[in-house]
């Protein structure tokens, strides 16, 4: 397989895996979105809201690469390369600091939605300006993980949000406490 049909491939999975993100937030009210399941965790509009910033700061970095500028990515993270797959066990695992949702209070579900479909568009965007052998072929590293190529990116993106569409849908079903616990609507970094 081609790196370019690699990708195509990678983007049609994110694109799957974002309709069903979408097809199980259709139809919920905020407060549905924003309650706390019962033994604790992220709200729906948690998720999502940890979804947009980790898409939001990969279509930022990407950016800044693409005009040549400087990026926050640890230097060392440029010369190895980790196996993505223990990231997608099903353990908990807590989210970075960077891409933790904000507090629960500040999360309005219906901007988080339209800041979802807009990073994705920036992120195609990016993808079409640079084409797609050029980007299936983009060295850009992942924080902790160590250097990903434009497929691996996608590769990461669909199975990052497909572990957090199971979330999402396990949040929707379990019962809900009337008040989320926490110091003033924070989000728990564990919950991840």
């Amino acid at each position: 397989m081609s790196r370019v049909d690699a990708l195509r491939e990678a983007r049609g999975e994110m694109e799957r895996v974002r309709l069903g993100i979408l097809t199980a937030i259709a139809g919920k009210s905020d407060a549905e979105l924003l309650a706390c399941p019962v033994g604790g965790g992220w709200s729906a509009a948690e998720v999502l809201d940890h979804i947009r910033t980790a898409e939001g700061s990969l279509v930022k970095a990407l950016g800044k690469l693409e005009r040549g500028e400087p990026t926050r990515v640890p230097a060392r993270a440029w010369f190895y390369r980790l196996p993505m797959s223990p990231v997608f066990w099903p353990i908990r695992l807590p989210a970075p600091k960077l891409v933790r949702p904000r507090p629960r209070a500040e999360i309005r579900p219906a901007d988080v939605s339209e800041s979802l479909a807009a990073s994705r568009h920036e992120l195609f965007a990016l993808v079409d300006r640079m084409g797609e052998e050029r980007f299936s072929r983009l060295v850009f590293p992942h924080f902790l993980l160590g250097r990903f190529t434009g497929v691996s990116w996608f590769r990461f993106i669909a199975k990052h949000e497909g572990k957090h569409l199971k979330q999402l849908r396990r949040v929707l079903s379990a019962p809900k406490v009337l008040r989320c616990a926490g110091a003033k609507g924070a989000a728990s970094p564990s919950a991840r």
